[in-house]
């Protein structure tokens, strides 16, 4: 399943190698999702174990659990809406770009996979499977990608079926992979999609108003947290000094609204939009 993925302004990533993040030989724990709450407040995107460990953290939101989050705080935003076309080189050079890239067209696929029209999901198919040949992620996934795309464009699977095989891909089969030996790869996906769910439920909240569960969907301090440790020791050194920068008052920024004891504000709902605009703008 996916987890908090939220304030994670993270192309962090984008410039940086190694890290802990990466363990490729284990796959993130799916901790069962809860039913929300029969009154108000809604429920949160947090993991149970993800305060103790970042070995908890995984590749996107579930978009389950994403959904119902967001429907349980009366958000009904067709998140499909809120993304911002986007025209990413997948063959570049620059493994690390493509890696942060895919992971956020990663995002855009699964969080719109039940709404968004088909001509839109194949193109988003088209985009995460040229980043993962260049990223070396193997026939395998690429394979599976394509299934899945002829699939919908055959309309012989649901919305609902979709949904539940892009969940499984992204929790489980990404994280797996091994990217020949670049142990980087993974936590850069993971940057992406974090960063692109952020801004786009953060989107969402702002859209919603007054009502919105904005605490629960977008304060997760023990995400910010695992990003700022990787990019100011793991990835201090590979980082451009001018991105690394930059990145780390973006981390900086997100980190003081994850802890406010005070619930966030519109104008806080603000700050993390411009914050995650700013960074995926770099791409």
């Amino acid at each position: 399943m996916i987890r908090p993925w939220t304030l994670a302004t993270l192309l962090v990533l984008a410039s940086c190698g190694g890290g802990e993040p990466a363990a490729e030989t284990e796959t993130p724990e799916k901790p069962a999702t809860e039913e929300p709450a029969a009154n108000p407040p809604a429920p949160a995107l947090d993991k149970a174990g993800l305060a103790s460990s970042a070995d908890n953290i995984a590749l996107v939101p579930s978009i389950v659990e994403t959904q119902k989050a967001l429907a349980a705080s009366g958000i009904d935003s067709e998140l499909a809406k809120l993304i911002t076309d986007r025209t990413y080189d997948m063959t570049s050079a620059e493994t690390e770009k493509v890696a942060v890239r895919t992971g956020v067209i990663l995002a855009d696929l699964l969080l719109t996979a039940k709404t968004a029209d088909t001509e839109k999901l194949v193109a988003h198919f088209d985009s995460v499977n040229n980043g993962m040949q260049q990223l070396g992620g193997g026939s395998d996934i690429q394979s599976t990608i394509n299934e899945y795309k002829d699939q919908l464009k055959a309309e012989s699977i649901s919305r609902d079926a979709l949904v539940r095989e892009l969940d499984e891909l992204s929790g489980a089969v990404v994280p797996e992979l091994s990217f020949n030996g670049k142990t980087r790869i993974v936590p850069l996906i993971q940057a992406g999609s974090w960063l692109e769910g952020a801004n786009l439920v953060a989107k969402a909240v702002k859209a919603k108003g007054e009502g919105a569960n904005a605490d629960g969907l977008l304060k997760q301090p023990a995400v910010v947290a695992y990003f700022q440790k990787y990019v100011t020791e793991e990835g201090a050194e590979t980082a451009p000094e001018g991105v690394a920068k930059q990145l780390e008052a973006a981390l900086a920024t997100l980190k003081g609204l994850a802890d406010k004891a005070e619930p966030l504000s519109s104008e806080d709902i603000d700050t993390i939009i411009k914050t995650t605009d700013d960074v995926l703008a770099l791409l």
